[in-house]
Order: C-alpha cells, then structure tokens, then sequence
C-alpha cells in the first residue's frame, strides 16, 4: 500500500506538472515543439509502466517475492510467470521513459539555450550519449537471457544463458548518473555569460539545480538494488525508488518552463 501510495503520488505530480507545461506554452503562445512531445511521451510510457505495474500485481499479489525467490523447488504457478513477463516488460519500458525525459532537456537547452556553435556540438553530443545508453541498455535487456524465456525466471537460470544483470544494473545506473550530472551541468556556463544581474542568474540556475534531486534518487535506487552474491538484483528495495527517480525526473524538466505561468499567477487576483 505504501509502494502504491508513493508510486501514486510522484506519477500524478508527472501528469500534473507536464499539463501545466503544456498549458503555459500554449497561453504565453509560443507553440508546442519537440522538447514538450517528448516529455509527453515520457509521461505517456510511466502511465503504461503504472498500469501494467498494477495488473502485474492484481494477477500475482506475491508476484514481487517470487521475483527474487532462489528456492529451485519452488514450482512457478501461471500468474506467477505472466507476472514476471509483465515486470520483465516495464523493466524494459524503463530506459525509454528515463531516454525521452533526458532527450527532452537537451531539447529544451537547445530552444531556449542556443547560443554558439560549441555548446549546440556538446548538445549534439549528450544527444548521441542518451541514444547510444537508451538503445545499448535496452537491446542488452532483450538479450540479458538467450532464449528470452528464461530473463522472467532469472533467479532459476543456468548462468550459460543468462549474463549477470545484478552488474548490469549497477552498470546501466551509474552510467545514467554520470549521463544526470552532464546534463545538469551544461546550461551553468551559459547562464553565469548572460547580460542579467546576478539575482537573477542564481534564480535561474537554483530552478536547474533542483534536477540534482533526480541524480540522488537515481544513485539511491542503484545502490539499493544491487544484491552482493546475486546475479539478480533487489526489486523490492527500488521499486519506489525507480518510480521517484523516473517521475520526478519528468516533473523537473518542467520547471524552467514555469516562469511565465507563475508571472501570472502573481499578478492576478488569486
């Protein structure tokens, strides 16, 4: 109940943040471009990780322990494996919401930060970057178990069809931070250069700098979940964690949008 009432809460706040993103780009009529349809696509991709998430579990309430279950006498019922197929596939869906979320910052940088040739190639570079993670991670969840099956029971794989995702994911997690950390970083050059006063420029880069909560959760979720002496990690330990790290990543890529929105809020009666 808990794990269904934080999952809720950071889902919603996602929705609601990117509603009013699109709201204010549309009153302040400046059109939707490239870097809102991805952050809508993302929002889209963590609504049907919710929903399959929910039918996983309305199938196999114990579906989570079997899981992470080692006992080899243990005799898989049919919930039990179409539980893990669905898990197995938000697993998947993962690296698509976290890819589209990152691709629309770099959008987003780019509309509202293009300002040289050099900082336009290190976009294009970070762009290259998050593709490049989105497609290897995901490819290497495809093939994590050879033939597929055995990637839903992977606690029972023979380790010769199946590499260590346990390392994976500690591989595929630290990766993502660094890739978190880059992009966070970016726009702080640009705007100490910006003919602004300084308020307003610790203003702007305080807005950026509240994505460093995604870096931490991204780092709690990744620490958490790798399991010492495990070929599979700690689901149970990061499934808040992943929820939190993939929905406030979404609702802060929102934030430096907000500024006309709160203009009018303060000016008006309310």
């Amino acid at each position: 109940n808990a794990t269904l009432a934080v999952s809720g809460l950071v889902i919603a706040l996602a929705v609601v943040s990117t509603g009013l993103r699109f709201y204010t780009r549309i009153f302040t009529k400046s059109g939707l471009k490239a870097d809102d349809w991805a952050i809508f696509s993302a929002v889209l991709f963590t609504l049907a990780t919710a929903a399959i998430t929910l039918t996983a579990n309305s199938i196999s309430p114990n579906g989570l322990w079997v899981s992470e279950n080692t006992d080899t006498s243990y005799v898989y019922t049919d919930h039990d494996v179409l539980y893990l197929k669905l898990a197995f596939g938000t697993s998947i869906l993962y690296f698509t919401i976290s890819s589209t979320t990152k691709l629309g910052i770099l959008l987003m940088y780019n509309r509202i930060f293009n300002v040289s040739n050099s900082f336009r190639a290190q976009l294009y570079a970070a762009s290259a970057l998050v593709i490049g993670w989105w497609i290897g991670c995901t490819v290497a969840a495809f093939t994590n178990c050879i033939p597929l099956k055995w990637s839903w029971v992977n606690s029972f794989a023979d380790p010769q069809y199946c590499f260590d995702y346990n390392l994976f994911w500690m591989a595929s997690g630290a990766c993502e931070i660094v890739l978190d950390v880059m992009i966070l970083a970016m726009p702080v050059s640009v705007v100490v250069r910006m003919k602004m006063s300084w308020r307003r420029k610790i203003t702007v880069l305080g807005i950026f700098a509240l994505g460093a909560f995604t870096i931490v959760t991204g780092l709690v979720r990744v620490v958490l979940g790798f399991k010492k002496n495990s070929r599979v990690p700690s689901y149970s330990n990061t499934e808040v964690w992943t929820t939190i790290h993939a929905g406030m990543s979404i609702a802060c890529a929102s934030l430096p949008i907000f500024r006309p929105l709160m203009r009018r809020i303060s000016e008006s009666a309310f």
